[in-house]
């Protein structure tokens, strides 16, 4: 009875302990966020007790972090919307007991075209007038005939230069309309116009020039100054905000100050300043400032996997705002997918282990100079111990050279051979593996047998026997009979052979040289005269350092 009421009491504990733990809660801020066809970057916040990790839904959006521990603050950065339809994506949060999503609309896109400025007067000589076109379509330009432009047609923003003819002497003053459109049939652009309005006047105006006329900026911002020069009144307008004036109206010449704060886009962005006088001559200031630096980011996770001897499936789950790629090459482990673009579920699939011992892999994933590494560990197979070798045994010459060679095997193994075999690269392995040995060359003249074995911890599973045939006694020449006529003369002789050699003569009316030599060769016989009607006889001797030896008979009549 005791010990029935002190398990009771420890069942109850374990039971109190258990239901104490608290389940891991995650949260958004929001339900929905909105965001513009132009794309660009928001900050929502997550909430949560415990560990989380995120999906989208569209690969068109990209978060960062996408896992996490706790409270934490998200960057979704959401690319432009290239489409006339309103598009959402679903971001999943998950912990190990709950889920919550957040709905990501993006606005459709809206075609645009304007044209800064409007309306541009100007003398009777005429002149250059920059025109700046703000659109996200194709474009063509339709003009009067007293006016040419720069370019004829064009795509999303530009600068365009309209030249204005000069006035002939009896001409009225004239007006017309340079138009900008689109006329290539976009649905939805068909009707995106805007119009310049042009006025050149008979009688001589009061000019403005603006020097410099472009200014570039740094993304940092800073202040850059121009001068203005006219005898008129005039007035200074710009419609963008990010852009500051020292000085928006006067009289005759300024010295005027532009300012730039940061730019807040990871793109260039321009606009431009419009001088107009009281006589509604202009001089337009373009004003370009470069591109933040991109922040870019890299999320993946997890990062260590460890597969049982039968393999599987794992997910990476990645996040990233451009491309990126593995450096995965194994004959175990595979990708769904070795690259991409923003943010993505990529299934890392290992192999059953037929192996004998536990494998492991190390590969990367990049984008830019930003990295992670993954580590991957499988258990070993139980199959028993394999391993073949082919060929199994090998007959070469003399000479020795290259020769290739294949491993089979379910294990890790090792190379051992006579110290006469060589490796070129491969001296240990894994599995299946080929590769060459090098045989060193022989000089003797018996054959030699030796050995190359596949050994496993001390263990010689498969071996294969090489036999090296030995060196041949090769001593030859081209003639052994030598017939001399009584004025004696010099004469060649060649000698084949694979071994040193020394030439010696029986009589003193032969002479050799050279008397010695290695391998193929020559050497030339000098015959004296025959002093008297008698013939002769002598002998030359060719002997090699093999024991081998040529006699060539010299008859002298």
């Amino acid at each position: 009875m005791k010990q029935l009421k002190c398990f009771l009491f420890v069942a109850a504990m374990a039971f109190s302990l258990v239901g104490c733990q608290k389940a891991v809660e995650v949260s958004f801020d929001k339900a929905t966020q909105e965001i513009d066809a132009q794309g660009g970057t928001v900050e929502v916040a997550l909430k949560s007790n415990g560990e989380w990790t995120l999906t989208s839904s569209e690969d068109w959006i990209t978060i960062s972090p996408m896992s996490g521990n706790g409270d934490a603050t998200l960057t979704l950065a959401a690319e432009a919307n290239a489409t006339q339809e309103l598009r959402s994506a679903v971001i999943t949060a998950t912990t190990k007991d709950n889920t919550a999503t957040l709905t990501v609309n993006q606005e459709a896109l809206e075609y645009y075209l304007t044209v800064t400025p409007k309306e541009i007067q100007c003398g009777s000589d005429g002149g250059e007038f920059t025109i700046m076109v703000s659109s996200n379509v194709d474009w063509k330009v339709s003009l009067p005939s007293w006016v040419t432009s720069s370019v004829a047609e064009g795509s999303n923003d530009a600068m365009v230069t309209l030249t204005v003819e000069p006035l002939m002497e009896d001409a009225d003053e004239r007006s017309g309309y340079v138009t900008f459109g689109n006329p290539f049939g976009l649905v939805g652009a068909s009707s995106v116009s805007d119009q310049v309005h042009i006025v050149q006047l008979k009688d001589p105006v009061l000019n403005i020039e603006i020097t410099p006329s472009n200014l570039d900026f740094v993304s940092e911002g800073e202040t850059k100054s121009v001068v203005l020069t006219t005898e008129d009144s005039w007035t200074a307008t710009v419609e963008d905000a990010w852009v500051t004036l020292s000085q928006t109206e006067g009289q005759g010449d300024a010295e005027i100050n532009v300012t730039l704060g940061e730019n807040p886009l990871y793109e260039m962005r321009q606009t431009m300043v419009v001088f107009t006088t009281s006589g509604n001559m202009q001089a337009m200031l373009v004003v370009r400032q470069e591109a933040s630096i991109d922040p870019h980011f890299l999320e993946a996770s997890p990062l260590e996997f460890e597969f049982g001897k039968e393999g599987g499936e794992k997910t990476i789950t990645i996040g990233c705002d451009t491309d990126w790629e593995f450096d995965l090459t194994s004959n175990w482990l595979s990708l769904s997918q070795q690259s991409g673009t923003g943010n993505a579920s990529v299934v890392l699939t290992a192999d059953q282990n037929q192996l004998t011992d536990p494998r492991e892999m190390e590969f990367h994933i990049k984008s830019g100079d930003l990295s992670y590494t993954f580590f991957v560990v499988q258990e070993a197979g139980d199959n028993p111990l394999e391993a073949s070798i082919e060929p199994d045994s090998l007959v070469v010459s003399y000479i020795g050279g290259i020769q290739h060679v294949q491993v089979t095997s379910n294990t890790s193994w090792q190379l051992q051979a006579s110290d006469w075999v060589g490796f070129t690269t491969v001296t240990s392995g894994e599995g299946d593996a080929s590769f060459d040995i090098i045989i060193d060359s022989y000089s003797d003249p018996g054959d030699r047998v030796g050995f190359l074995n596949v050994v496993h911890n001390g263990q010689v599973l498969c071996s294969m026997v090489i036999v090296q045939e030995g060196k041949p006694n090769l001593l030859e020449t081209d003639i052994t009979q030598l017939d001399v006529r009584p004025e004696g003369g010099e004469y060649e002789i060649q000698v084949i052979s694979n071994q040193e050699w020394t030439v010696m003569t029986d009589v003193p009316w032969l002479q050799c040289n050279p008397t010695s030599g290695f391998a193929n060769g020559s050497f030339i016989v000098t015959v004296d005269p025959l002093p008297s009607p008698r013939p002769r006889t002598g002998h030359i001797k060719v002997s090699g350092s093999m024991n081998a030896e040529v006699i060539i008979t010299v008859d002298q009549h």
